[in-house]
This record gives C-alpha cells, structure tokens and sequence, in this order.
C-alpha cells in the first residue's frame, strides 16, 4: 500500500539525520557548556516560531498541489505565488528578529559573561528564517505531488549538514557565535539541495504572482497561520519560559531530553506527511476510514517499544549521549516527556484528517481554547517543581490535545 511505502521513504529520511544528530548533539553539550549549549537549542525555537511569517502556505501548499496536481498551469500559479509571498514574509521577519536581539536577551535571562556572544550568534541566526521559509515552500509542492524518494534523499543530506557543521564549528572554535554560523550554513546547503530536486518545478513555474491564487491559499493557510501562531508557543515557549524563570544556565537541562524527543516525533511526522496528501486526495469515506485505522495501528507499532526502552534505560541514555552532568533529574525528564510522545504521535492522525478534509479552523480553535490553560500549567509548575514540572506541563498538554483532536475527527461533517 503506498500509505506503507510512502511513510518508509520519510521514516528512511529522518533515520540517518537523527544517528548523525546524536553524537554531533553530545558534541555540542561537552564543548559549548551547558549555558551555550541551551541558547544554541532555544535557535531552533526561533526559526520554528518563524513559521508564523509563512501565513499557513506550507501546508496550504500541500495540499493545493494535492488537489491540483493534473492542472499545471495552476500548479505553477501555487508554487511561485507562495515561493514570493514567502520570501517576502520571511525578510519581515528576520529584521525584526535582527532588531530584537537585546530584548531577547534580556527575556531569556542570559548570563553577563555571555551577553556579547548570545547577540552576535542571534542577529546571524536571523539570516536563516527567509532561507527556511522558502525551503519548506519547495518542500511541500514534491510533498503535494507525493514525490516522497526525492524529498527524503534531500532530507537526509541537508538534516545531516545542519547537525554536522554546527557541531564541527563548535569542536574547532568552542564559540556559540560559529556554532550558529554552522547552523546557517546548513540551511542554506538545504535551500541549495532543495533547489536542485525540484529545480524543473521552480523553473517551469516562473515568478507570476497572482493574487486569485495567493487569496485562495490564504482562506485556506489563513487558520493554518492561526496554529501557526500558537503551535510553536505550546512547542517551544517551556524553553523560554525556563530560561526567564530558572536562568539560561538552566535550559539544557530540559532541552536535552526535549531533542531526544523531538528527533523522535519524526517517526510520527514520517506517517503523518505520508497519511495527509492520500487523505486531502481522497474522495471515499471508506477509503479515509481504512487508511486512518491503518495509521494508529503503524504508529502504535512504531511508538510503544520506543517508550519502553526509554522508561528501563533513561538514566544511561542521558549520560552516555550529553555526559555525566545529564544524569538524575534530565532522566526523569526524558521519561515524562516519552508518556507525552506517545499521545503526541496519535495526535498526528485526527490533526491530518480534519486539515485535509479543509477543516483547518477546528484545530486552529483548539489551540487558542488550549494556549491560556497551557501557559498558566506551565508556569505555575515552573515555578513551583521547577525543570519536572515543566515536563509534566508539556506531557499533559499533548495528551489533552490528542484526545480532543480524536473526538473532534469523529465528527460526522469530518468523517464523510
């Protein structure tokens, strides 16, 4: 069944990036110190948080080519319109990011001695958001078009670029600003890589902008922009949340487990990239069904010997990968973050199937009904059980929001 086939070939393009991320992560621990090496983590919330400027057109992206897929000269019309409009959102962005630096600095508590560094490393960290905006533009028109082989041979060698060379900069130079600096070279290898792979895409779809196209991207992208905005507030703000209350000195301790977990979600992700082109396509009620019972039996399969092996063995885990600092409360950590990773994984299959039945402004609602409880949980146990309480505030979050994803998939106006 291409479900499987397609969910092999994603699974097989986050494989070999997450064995070359775990060493060059460790890598990164040892020799940028646990102050350095938590302000290099919270960069991957920046540029996450960025997909905010995207308007939802990545996903709109999807699943337009999805649909559109035998009509090429719309398919061109989606591909440059979005590419423009992207590009530039993402400039917006990273000026204000750029400008910005200081008052981040301060919000994140960062520490005297490393002031000067956390700036220079945040404002060149800024030159990314426009570059992985755009990337993930020509990403998602090979996904729309489920061209999954060539999207994971590019996936696999720019994921392992940006574990690499930032992890190499940091060996040679033992400085946050060049270990940034490596992570943005990553992303432009991955920008070139992209291009390269759906260079007869790009080219044949030309620079037109039209505003018929942009607007119907928008009605759907528009409540995508909406979780968009709240996503990566629920994803990554523990991190800044930590940082403000407990100290930058702090972070890693959290974030390092955190990783281990998110490098695992790209199991789900594998499935779940595969599952929502096949469902936005799809015309058959039955069809959706048997292809979503499918989905929760493969994710439980690939999800439950993973959380076990993480439960028995944490404390040993955590100490061989970052080094003896991460032993004790980073293990306790990695073992309540695995209970939310399981709920967080079946949480894929219900979000695909109200997204790609064009019901975008359902989970959009759900989030902003979730984001104020959230913030409250996660400061209030922050502030009282410190690094665990800011686990079990994210474990607890994701498990609410499966459930109320599943019943909100039940929906007859969803299901048919």
């Amino acid at each position: 069944m291409s479900l499987i086939k397609n969910s092999i070939y994603n699974l097989g393009g986050f494989i070999i990036p997450t064995i070359v991320a775990i060493p060059s992560l460790g890598v990164l621990a040892r020799t940028l110190g646990t102050e350095s090496f938590g302000l290099f983590t919270l960069a991957f919330a920046v540029v996450g948080y960025a997909s905010i400027f995207d308007a939802g057109l990545t996903r709109a992206v999807i699943r337009e080519i999805s649909i559109f897929r035998d009509d090429k000269t719309e398919r061109n019309n989606i591909i440059s319109t979005a590419t423009i409009s992207v590009a530039l959102l993402g400039i917006l962005a990273a000026v204000i990011i750029y400008f910005s630096v200081h008052k981040i600095g301060v919000f994140l508590n960062v520490s005297v001695q490393l002031t000067d560094d956390f700036e220079k490393s945040f404002k060149v960290l800024s030159l990314a958001v426009p570059i992985f905006l755009v990337n993930q533009i020509w990403l998602a028109s090979l996904e729309g078009m489920e061209r999954f082989g060539n999207i994971n041979i590019q996936r696999t060698i720019s994921s392992s670029c940006l574990a690499i060379i930032p992890a190499f900069f940091a060996y040679y130079y033992h400085s946050l600003y060049y270990a940034m600096l490596g992570l943005v070279i990553g992303r432009i290898i991955s920008l070139a890589i992209s291009f390269l792979f759906s260079r007869e895409i790009i080219l044949t779809a030309g620079w037109s902008f039209k505003f018929q196209t942009l607007k119907r991207l928008i009605m759907f992208g528009g409540w995508i922009t909406v979780s968009n905005i709240i996503s990566p507030v629920m994803v990554y703000f523990d991190r800044f949340v930590i940082s403000h209350v407990l100290g930058a000195n702090k972070v890693a301790f959290y974030t390092a487990p955190s990783e281990a977990v998110a490098r695992l979600l790209n199991i789900p992700a594998a499935l779940s990239r595969a599952l929502f082109p096949k469902l936005s396509s799809s015309t058959l009620a039955t069809d959706k069904n048997k292809l979503e019972r499918l989905s929760y039996i493969l994710m439980l399969i690939a999800c439950l010997p993973i959380l076990l092996v993480g439960m028995v063995f944490a404390n040993k885990i955590m100490v061989i990968w970052m080094g003896p600092d991460y032993a004790g409360e980073p293990a306790m950590i990695l073992r309540i973050l695995l209970v939310g990773f399981i709920f967080n994984a079946l949480a894929q299959i219900p979000f695909s199937k109200i997204q790609a039945a064009g019901y975008a402004k359902i989970t959009a609602t759900l989030h902003m009904f979730e984001l104020l409880p959230y913030l409250l949980a996660l400061y209030y146990l922050t502030i009282h059980f410190s690094l665990i309480g800011t686990a079990l505030a994210w474990s607890l979050r994701v498990s609410l929001d499966f459930i109320a994803l599943y019943i909100l998939s039940r929906k007859k106006y969803v299901s048919r």
